[in-house]
């Protein structure tokens, strides 16, 4: 049943964005978002690519952190994936370590994959037991690559999502009211942020960080500014929308609206910046 499965998993279709990534190689796509349900649910990559005339994919995984986006960025250099400019989503998970179960949890099926073995060794006690007992991998994740998502590869299923794209929009709004609330401090650092710098510089990658939007009902809206003071490079979408409230789906989530609005807004800028460079 291991075997079975793990084979679907590595010649199967792609359902997933790891998926996506273990199966492409020696590639290069200009514009690469990485981030939370900030940036799946956000950035519409046709719309980057549209408006830049060069290629861009949506790797935001929901509830990742930021140690998932530093996971991210090893895969994308392990698989020769090469991009011209690299836009991490930052914000209060600037505050938060550890790293999320479902980002991990799509990797189980490559653990034979020396370099795939490595990093779940770093995050998880039971490396051991997850590489050397046949199946236990997929009875302890079977949430998210159980017999259900077997099934779809089986069947040759295709993702809801268009992996390509990456961008999975909200409709509407969730119908609460929309409030929130961002820390009132900020953490003096973040480990892996300093890591991310520092593999960056290793290996020649252009990272620009940015926060997506709130809505602005939200309370300590200036720790973006603290956040700035902490990034190497920092583009600040907070505040953009002030007076759109039918653009959010929550308040920290943009329904389609939103994000078509927001990803036309972030290619233009993508485009000044690439002109300012010049």
């Amino acid at each position: 049943m291991d075997y079975i499965y793990s084979f679907q998993y590595n010649h199967g279709i792609p359902r997933n964005k790891v998926s996506y990534i273990m199966q492409s190689e020696n590639d290069t796509i200009d514009y690469i978002f990485i981030g939370s349900s900030r940036v799946d649910n956000t950035i519409n990559a046709d719309i980057i690519s549209s408006i830049t005339g060069k290629s861009a994919i949506n790797l935001g995984f929901q509830g990742a952190k930021i140690d998932d986006y530093f996971l991210i960025l090893q895969l994308l250099q392990d698989r020769n994936i090469k991009s011209k400019s690299i836009f991490i989503q930052v914000d209060y998970g600037f505050n938060i370590s550890g790293n999320s179960e479902i980002l991990k949890s799509y990797l189980m099926p490559y653990i034979s994959n020396e370099f795939v073995f490595e990093m779940i060794k770093d995050r998880d006690l039971e490396f051991r037991q997850l590489k050397y007992i046949p199946f236990y991998r997929y009875m302890k994740y079977d949430y998210k690559i159980g017999f259900r998502e077997f099934y779809n590869l089986v069947i040759k299923n295709n993702s809801k999502n268009d992996l390509n794209n990456g961008y999975f929009p909200k409709y509407g709004n969730d119908g609460r009211q929309l409030k929130s609330s961002l820390p009132n401090h900020i953490n003096a650092k973040n480990e892996v942020i300093h890591k991310i710098n520092a593999f960056a510089k290793k290996n020649d990658l252009s990272i620009i960080y940015f926060m997506a939007p709130f809505c602005p009902n939200t309370k300590n809206l200036d720790y973006s500014k603290k956040l700035k003071s902490k990034l190497p490079s920092f583009l600040d979408y907070t505040h953009i929308f002030p007076n759109q409230e039918d653009y959010f789906y929550n308040c920290s989530h943009l329904n389609d609206l939103g994000a078509t609005e927001f990803s036309k807004i972030l290619a233009e800028d993508i485009l000044r910046l690439e002109k300012e460079s010049l």
